[in-house]
């Protein structure tokens, strides 16, 4: 903010005497840099100190925190907290009726009450999620705008319907879902992390709209919403030419600062005390290395989407996106596992036990970070609160109906097997959070060796990896396996499905047939 506020838009990113850029110099895209040139006069009318050039620098007292701790609060209820509620929405209640209409059913008061728990739950559950609510709210990141963004163009994707009587309502829907996520992209590069499923996903739309007319028009739309958006946002620096543009990639994309921040649990922090990274490969080269990789762990779910595009396909892929990013992408940040985690909140009616867990090891993953922050109170309570709640809704809920807990063991494995799978998945949760326990006493109550002072976060990061590779796995095992367009269809739905390629139509739905 003292930076926007003080400077001339053309020094936001460039190292001058007023902008020492190896302090704290803005490196994210520009519209968040916009975000912060608001709030700047809005902390300069309550309190000039807040954003005075040079002296702000450093400012942490209670005044400053209520304020910034406020502006994330408002951002929240005006950005993300909307786009939780209209995507919950369109699954739970507008896609339901849209299937129940199409197949004349009407649906008992009974339902009606347990769709409306479900949603409820589901509202609550997101809301809470713990990685996004202690680094927003303890770090004042705004990561919530980003992903507020993001969910909205979810929900314009989401509303999509194969029907040709609402041709135009169709278009306008994938227009806002590019216009919103170009929002999103240009609000925090780490929405990168969600840009290939979202792309395949518009492109399978396209394809299957008939490439050479109305597919193409789509295609042509879409793109230019795309080109529009950018150039906007990016026109004070496309004025000034080549150079400008290039010096704010350059801060947004830092390849000279490494391949990752502190301790991250991905891949190349968990190989970097044995094969030296850093130290042995340049730069350049690991980016190269790690771009790579990226891309190749990312194709199985990407080119699923495009071929077998469904709306659970899609929130499965993002997760796996998000994930692998996290895992194997160049410069991550020990927080952007958040990004991968509000997507993996918005199945958690359907995968509760699943989600929980890996809310659970996200959110465990930066306990360092916690411990330095001192928000291990928050940290304990977040986490206990949201899977001891998950469990407890969701398992009384299960065995009510009659179904089982961990719902991916029914398509993962046959019948015969579910009970010995279900034995094997809940020995691998309590040994799991035995670990997670014993590294939490370790890092809190014990001093590590002082030639080895990294020890317990190190050995955190490796944990959190191990899990993170784990459910990679399973998640792309999921959605490889997928038996039909989305969770939990009806046996009608399940015919028309069988017969037919493309397939927007199939709705997540309850009281049927699991596959």
């Amino acid at each position: 903010m003292e930076i926007t506020f003080n400077l001339r838009i053309n020094d936001w990113y460039r190292n001058t005497s007023d902008n020492d850029l190896n302090y704290w110099g803005l490196d994210y895209p520009p519209l968040t840099a916009y975000h912060s040139f608001l709030m700047g006069y809005l902390a300069d009318s309550i309190d000039p100190s807040f954003v005075k050039l040079h002296e702000s620098r450093g400012l942490e007292n209670e005044k400053h925190k209520l304020f910034m701790r406020l502006t994330v609060l408002v951002f929240d209820l005006l950005i993300f907290f909307p786009s939780v509620v209209l995507i919950l929405n369109q699954m739970f209640f507008k896609l339901h009726d849209d299937l129940n209409e199409q197949n004349n059913d009407k649906r008992s008061k009974k339902d009606d009450l347990a769709q409306k728990s479900d949603y409820l739950a589901s509202l609550f559950f997101i809301l809470l999620n713990p990685t996004l609510v202690l680094i927003d709210h303890g770090h004042f990141q705004y990561n919530s705008i980003s992903l507020g963004l993001m969910q909205l163009s979810l929900y314009f994707s989401l509303s999509y319907k194969s029907t040709k009587s609402i041709k135009k309502l169709n278009t306008m829907r994938l227009m806002f879902c590019a216009f919103f996520f170009c929002l999103a992209l240009n609000y925090k590069q780490m929405e990168l992390y969600h840009a290939l499923p979202i792309f395949f996903f518009l492109l399978a739309i396209c394809l299957k709209s008939n490439i050479f007319s109305y597919g193409l028009f789509l295609l042509t739309i879409i793109g230019s919403t795309v080109i529009f958006t950018f150039g906007i946002l990016w026109y004070p620096y496309l004025n000034e030419g080549f150079d400008s543009v290039t010096q704010v990639l350059i801060r947004i994309f830092p390849i000279k600062r490494g391949l990752f921040e502190d301790k991250v649990a991905n891949l190349w922090c968990s190989l970097s005390p044995i094969l030296k990274l850093k130290q042995n490969f340049a730069s350049e080269n690991l980016a190269k290395i790690s771009f790579v990789i990226t891309v190749i762990f990312n194709l199985p779910s990407s080119l699923n989407l495009l071929f077998k595009p469904s709306r659970q396909c899609f929130l499965l892929a993002l997760i796996i996106s998000a994930l692998t990013f996290y895992l194997f992408s160049f410069q991550v940040h020990e927080k952007s596992i958040i990004i991968s985690t509000v997507p993996a909140c918005l199945l958690v009616n359907f995968y509760p036990q699943l989600v929980s867990w890996f809310i659970l090891i996200a959110n465990f993953s930066m306990l360092p970070l916690f411990i330095k922050d001192g928000l291990i109170l928050p940290f304990i309570t977040t986490s206990v609160l949201f899977n001891l709640i998950v469990y407890v809704y969701y398992h009384s809920k299960k065995l009510e109906s009659g179904d089982r807990f961990w719902l991916c063991l029914t398509q993962l494995a046959p019948q015969k097997f579910s009970k010995l799978y279900e034995k094997i998945f809940k020995l691998l949760y309590f040994i799991s959070l035995s670990g997670m326990l014993v590294l939490t006493v370790c890092s809190l109550a014990i001093r590590p060796p002082q030639n080895l002072p990294d020890l317990w976060t190190l050995l955190i990061c490796v944990y959190s990896f191990v899990h993170f590779i784990f459910f990679l796995c399973l998640f792309n095992l999921i959605q490889l396996t997928l038996k039909n367009n989305d969770l939990i269809i009806t046996e009608k739905e399940l015919e028309k499905s069988q017969r037919l390629f493309f397939n927007f139509e199939s709705i997540l739905t309850e009281k049927t047939k699991i596959l």
